[in-house]
Formats: structure tokens, C-alpha cells, sequence
């Protein structure tokens, strides 16, 4: 009987499941989620020393003057000078006189059903800047330039143009690029041969709140919350 029993009891030893143990996975502090809400702030309120995702909605804020006053440092960016001397080497530049059209504009993103600008954490706001000669597109972490080629149409907050590119963009080396007003006011849509962007002009930048993605200290992940268009 007592052989029994030790048979039995060894049995139940072998045949006991061993124990896992849970192994937790580390995320990178930078990949770690955003916060789901975002509060309206005002950045003088808050420890800018450390990480914020906050909705900037004072209208004097650094990063609003910032924005309105954004203008592209062509001195400081080789990449757009090599770009446009290689497009020039076949196609001559020519220079349009764009009167009062607005220049400079910066994108903006819908959120809760509305137009608002977003500051990212890594590079800058998508922005353009259309030029007499040139059309430059600045993108949230590089640069590009198309040179100008034909202007098509322009009204007071209308245009339409032709541009030139290198081949390794397009095997035509054409490109097309429009600003039109929208439905909603003080937004347009500029639509490019690559891509299609709400935009504002940076003068009414103000007219919109700031989504802000502050990190001082290292790289986060950026906020891709917004509605889809």
C-alpha cells in the first residue's frame, strides 16, 4: 500500500505544470502611449523643464509667435540649394510676380472636428513657402524645392502652377501645385502632385489652437490623434 502511495505522489510531481514566469516586455520611455486627453493649457502654467502634450490656446504664446512670424532660413539649408541648382542645370528659372498672395503657410490638422496646428515633438510644423522663383516645401524632418515654371492662375486667395523637378522625383520632371480656399474660414487646400494639405496663412495662425507636443529632454512619440480626413 505505502508503494502505492509513493508511486501516486511521485506521479502527481512529474506530471505538475511547471510555473512561467511573466516576462514584461520594456517599451522605450519614447515609444511609451500619449495621453488620450488633451487639456487646454497655458504653457507659463506648466514645467516646460519636462515632457507636455497640451492644447496652446493663448494666441501670445512663444509658439504662436513663432509660427506667425515662420519664415525659412534658405542660408542655413544646403539640401534646397543643391536641389535647385541640379533642376536648373535643365530648366531655366523664371520668376513670377505673385502681388499680395500670401507666401508663407503652415498646415493644420483636424481634432474633434476642428482645425487646429500641430507643433511636433521631433523637427517642425509642415510649412511652405511659394517664392517668385521657387516653391519650398518644409516637411516635419526635411526640406524640398520644386522651381517655378508657369504660373497658371492667381486670384486674391487662389493660385495654380507649374513647377520643375529632378527626375528622381518625377520621370517627367513636371510638377503641379494649387492653393484653394475651402468651406471653412481661413483654411485652404493646397494639393501638390505627392500630397494634399489643409493649410493656413501664417498671418492666421492665430486664428487656430496649437496642438504641442513639448519634449525638452528626449524623443517621444508623436501625437496621431487626429481626425481622419
Amino acid at each position: 500500500m505505502a508503494f502505492i502511495l509513493g508511486f501516486l505522489v511521485s506521479c502527481n510531481k512529474k506530471t505538475k505544470p511547471e510555473k512561467t514566469e511573466n516576462k514584461l516586455t520594456e517599451i522605450p520611455t519614447w515609444k511609451a502611449d500619449l495621453d488620450t486627453i488633451l487639456e487646454k493649457n497655458n504653457p507659463k502654467s506648466l514645467d516646460l523643464s519636462e515632457h507636455q502634450l497640451f492644447i496652446d490656446t493663448t494666441r501670445n504664446s512663444e509658439t504662436f509667435k513663432r509660427l506667425i512670424n515662420w519664415k525659412p532660413n534658405r542660408m542655413d539649408n544646403d539640401a534646397i540649394s543643391y536641389q535647385e541648382k541640379e533642376i536648373a542645370k535643365k530648366h531655366k528659372p523664371i520668376k513670377i510676380d505673385l502681388k499680395e498672395f500670401p507666401r508663407h503657410w503652415i498646415s493644420l490638422k483636424k481634432l474633434n472636428n476642428e482645425f487646429v496646428v500641430y507643433e511636433p515633438c521631433d523637427g517642425n510644423t509642415t510649412a511652405f513657402e511659394i517664392n517668385e522663383s521657387s516653391v519650398l516645401f518644409f516637411y516635419q524632418l526635411e526640406p524640398d524645392v520644386d522651381l517655378m515654371f508657369d504660373l497658371r492662375k492667381m486670384t486674391e486667395n487662389e493660385i495654380s502652377l507649374e513647377l520643375r523637378t529632378v527626375p528622381q522625383k518625377a520621370k517627367t520632371e513636371k510638377t503641379e501645385l494649387t492653393i484653394k480656399p475651402t468651406e471653412f474660414e481661413n483654411v485652404y487646400l493646397l494639393t501638390y502632385s505627392f500630397g494634399k494639405w489643409y493649410v493656413t496663412p501664417t498671418e492666421k495662425v492665430s486664428e487656430f489652437d496649437i496642438v504641442v507636443n513639448h519634449c525638452p529632454k528626449m524623443k517621444r512619440m508623436e501625437f496621431t490623434r487626429f481626425d481622419k480626413n
